[in-house]
Order: structure tokens, then C-alpha cells, then sequence
């Protein structure tokens, strides 16, 4: 089955020390983030991992420093309820199954 086909995802949030964000539960949305050392786009995240975001207004680069797998509740309903504040401040129109927070710092090139 094709990830596109499923009714729920994962919601990714990169979310850097200098207030950037981006967060994404569409798996299309990750032919944009490139792995620096490859150049392609990622199939894995660890701690240490230089990437790109892509298609934003700056092409930075990243290293992950942390990632934490949260919201792991028996109800997606309550995903919808409060202010999550290690999140990004835009909506995310799809459903999520849970949330992997990816802690990233800007790096030189």
C-alpha cells in the first residue's frame, strides 16, 4: 500500500533553535528535505544528520541534535486540543497518527 493511501500519518516538525520551523504530515513533502552528504532525499533521520529543507526561502543547513516521538494517544481526536509550543505555528490540515519532534541547529556550508 502507498503511504499517500493511508488515512493517518506521522506529523515530522523540524524545529530549529533560531525560531525556524517546518512540519509536515504529508509524506510528499520529504522530496524536500535533502541529506547534505548525499544530496538526495532522505529515507532515515538520526542525531548528527546534516540535511537541507528546500523550496523555503533559505536553503540552510541543519544538523539533527535530537528526536523525540510524542503524542502517542489511543485517540487521534486529541491531537486536535491546545497549543503545542515545540511546534510550528501554521496549521497542518491532515490527520496525524502521532508526532516525531526533530531538534535542529543551523550549520555553516
Amino acid at each position: 500500500m502507498k503511504v499517500a493511501d493511508l488515512p493517518y500519518f506521522v506529523k515530522f516538525i523540524f524545529s530549529c533553535d533560531d525560531g525556524y520551523c517546518f512540519q509536515t504530515s504529508n509524506f510528499d513533502n520529504f522530496q524536500f528535505i535533502i541529506d547534505n552528504t548525499t544530496n538526495e532525499k532522505i529515507d532515515s533521520l538520526y542525531i548528527g544528520q546534516k540535511i537541507r529543507i528546500k523550496g523555503i526561502d533559505k536553503e540552510d543547513s541543519y544538523e539533527i541534535y535530537d528526536i523525540k516521538i510524542r503524542h502517542l494517544f489511543d485517540n487521534t481526536d486529541y491531537h486536535r486540543y491546545g497549543l503545542d509550543s515545540e511546534s510550528c505555528n501554521c496549521p497542518d490540515d491532515n490527520e496525524w497518527l502521532f508526532s516525531i519532534l526533530i531538534s535542529i541547529k543551523k550549520i555553516n556550508p
